[in-house]
């Protein structure tokens, strides 16, 4: 099932101008960056979800494949859950 990860205002376009507070601070919670958690988000979303974000680089690549290692606790997949919400 395709999934956009959370990106503001942005939709299915990607992140437009700064990143939300909310993506920040759990990104900051997992010495993280941003991308990296809407990437966790959208894994947490169930095993239906295959994410296929882009890569253009190796160390993108990297970053990519670290975000699935990123747990979610319950109070930030509620943060974040509405803030897409809010977004949509």
């Amino acid at each position: 099932m395709p999934f956009y990860a959370i990106a503001g205002t942005g939709g299915q376009a990607g992140v437009r101008g700064a990143e939300a507070d909310e993506v920040l601070a759990v990104a900051r919670a997992h010495g993280a960056s941003a991308a990296q958690v809407r990437v966790a988000w959208a894994l947490h979303r169930g095993p239906h979800v295959l994410v296929i974000p882009g890569t253009g680089d190796r160390d993108h690549l990297a970053a990519n494949v670290a975000a699935g290692a990123l747990r979610l606790s319950e109070e930030e997949w509620d943060i974040l859950e509405a803030f897409h919400r809010r977004e949509a």
